[in-house]
């Protein structure tokens, strides 16, 4: 199946690999789309919980839920955006991204839009030019990755063509990790450490909506991670 291994390794749901792909599809006896389909949709096998900032019992004193209720791979996930960003050498910079992050997300309840993402059908500015792209593509992790252009982005970035399935596996597996782009492009460590607290808000927000909620989060992320 090593053809087949190449076109999946290459596949970047382009239009022209739309079509070369469902041409090959067609063309493979039954017994190779069953192989494909049980290697396909096999898991990857676990990942270790690395030592880091963050523990599920530091997620519980962030939000006041239960540590049960948090899983190994949003902590795996949490930790790993703070490193490959540089905020887990800086625990005032932490704290600031962490608030408002909490706040966005209602304490981490929420890890996808809740609208349903028709809205986003056909918005060539977010790169939705298929059928679908809307719901399938819709907000997903801390920071709302949302568009075909941006899960793209993405999945290159992280080596991942199932980051293309969509919201509901981007939301699970790289809950966190989907705001490195914009959190990179956007200079925020960089905001954090020069312009302090109210900077960082801004720049995330775009103005001052939820001021308030975001400063008492600060506030006791400072209490929890100092």
């Amino acid at each position: 199946m090593s053809f087949i291994t190449d076109a999946a390794k290459y596949y970047r749901a382009k239009p022209h690999q739309d079509r070369a792909w469902e041409a090959l599809w067609a063309s493979l006896p039954d017994s190779t789309k069953e192989e494909f389909k049980t290697a396909y949709r096999a898991s990857p096998p676990p990942e270790k919980v690395k030592e880091g900032i963050i523990t599920k019992e530091i997620f519980a004193e962030l939000t006041g839920y239960a540590s049960s209720l948090f899983t190994d791979q949003e902590v795996i996930d949490c930790n790993n955006l703070l490193r490959v960003t540089g905020f887990d050498k800086d625990i005032d910079a932490t704290c600031m991204l962490m608030a408002n992050i909490l706040h966005e997300t209602c304490n981490m309840k929420y890890m996808k839009e809740i609208a349903s993402g028709e809205a986003y059908n056909y918005r060539s500015d977010l790169g939705n030019t298929q059928p679908g792209d809307g719901p399938r593509f819709k907000g997903a992790g801390v920071l709302q990755l949302t568009g075909r252009h941006n899960y793209t982005r993405l999945s290159k970035a992280l080596g991942d063509p199932r980051v293309l399935e969509g919201v509901d596996y981007v939301s699970s597996k790289y809950p966190f990790t989907s705001a490195r782009t914009w959190i990179d492009e956007n200079y925020l460590l960089a905001c954090a450490q020069q312009k302090g607290f109210d900077a960082v808000c801004r720049r995330i927000n775009g103005g001052w909506n939820g001021y308030d909620d975001r400063l008492h989060k600060y506030n006791i992320c400072r209490r929890v991670l100092r």
